[in-house]
């Protein structure tokens, strides 16, 4: 092993964390080969700041994308290219990751000493403390996810390296000939489970080691902070239709009936319980509406949303045409 790396990071609109991100990751006690961005369309000057980049420094590959892929798309358009390099090993992270300096160092050290993994990924920091959601294991039946706990990083655990099934792509890293096995990042999920979907087909072959003494600041808003009657915005329509995609895609018809059980007493259910009291002074229609066209499109496989779904215009056929996005699933 002679740890050689290259980067995927996906960016939107996210020019000043973007250079943070960036300013890290040439900082890293063991440089990359190359760093491939991909720019999700982006309007705030981060085309031209790339631009610059690319001139003055030789390892970077920028991608410009025609249009917003969302993270999953730019994943997987990056971990293609970054494929092509024949490096040992590539990380992904999105441009609000920000690695400490001795991230890729940690991470490489556990791969000599661990040969049988293939996988590998860090701790993220959320506000200072650790964000547990980013590595968790899966439950079965039903391919639902459990978060590593706390005391995992922590304590006696700290220094202590540890396996998890499900790794986002803050930090995954995998070994390059991982990728000619379990296929790309499908792009078709837009946003949200991308990462878990992918970390499925990993575990064909090897689960994730996690080095807690690797670590990145994730600059974002914890998700267990938020208010347990939070209301849905266009997003969860991702994380709903994908998550009942990739259960039909991977798991078993037990698994199904689970997930479908859970799914609707902590969705489908709680939407309509607070539409019915009127929870928070509010009617949950546009919750409820969501829900059914995720359920709705997560039937049609060949239904692919690009950007922020408009549910009054037809929908977009899912063809090799639209960025080759049924072209990566396995």
């Amino acid at each position: 092993m002679t740890g050689d790396y290259a980067v995927v990071v996906v960016t939107y609109n996210r020019l000043k964390l973007l250079k943070e991100c960036l300013g890290q990751i040439e900082d890293q006690t063991v440089p990359a080969r190359k760093i491939i961005v991909v720019n999700n369309a982006s309007t705030d000057g981060t085309t031209e700041y790339l631009r610059e980049y690319k001139e003055k420094d030789s390892r970077y590959g920028i991608i410009t994308c025609a249009e917003n892929t969302g993270g999953a798309g730019g994943f997987e358009r990056g971990v293609e290219a970054a494929g092509r390099e024949k490096t040992e090993c590539i990380l992904l992270i999105d441009d609000d990751a920000i690695l400490h300096r001795d991230y890729m160092e940690k991470i490489m050290d556990a791969r000599k000493c661990n040969p049988d993994y293939q996988a590998y990924a860090g701790a993220v920091m959320t506000d200072g403390e650790i964000d547990t959601a980013h590595r968790r294991n899966v439950i079965r039946p039903g391919l639902r996810t459990k978060k590593c706990s706390e005391n995992c990083y922590t304590g006696k655990n700290a220094k202590q390296t540890f396996a998890c099934d499900i790794a986002s792509f803050c930090g995954m890293v995998i070994d390059r000939a991982l990728i000619r096995k379990v296929g790309l990042p499908c792009g078709a999920y837009f946003i949200w489970h991308d990462d878990t979907e992918y970390s499925i087909r990993i575990n064909r072959y090897t689960r994730f080691l996690v080095i807690p003494t690797a670590r990145i600041d994730h600059k974002t808003t914890a998700y267990s902070k938020r208010h347990p009657h939070r209301r849905y915005d266009w997003r969860e329509y991702y994380g709903i239709r994908n998550r009942i995609t990739c259960v039909k895609m991977h798991g078993s018809v037990l698994d199904r009936v689970v997930n479908g059980i859970d799914m609707f007493c902590n969705i489908v259910f709680r939407n309509w319980l607070f539409g019915v009291i009127h929870m928070d002074d509010y009617d949950w229609k546009y919750e409820k509406y969501l829900v059914r066209e995720a359920y709705r499109d997560a039937r049609s496989a060949d239904v692919v949303w690009i950007g922020i779904p408009n549910f009054r215009r037809a929908r977009i056929r899912h063809t090799q045409t639209q960025a080759g996005l049924d072209s990566t699933c396995t």
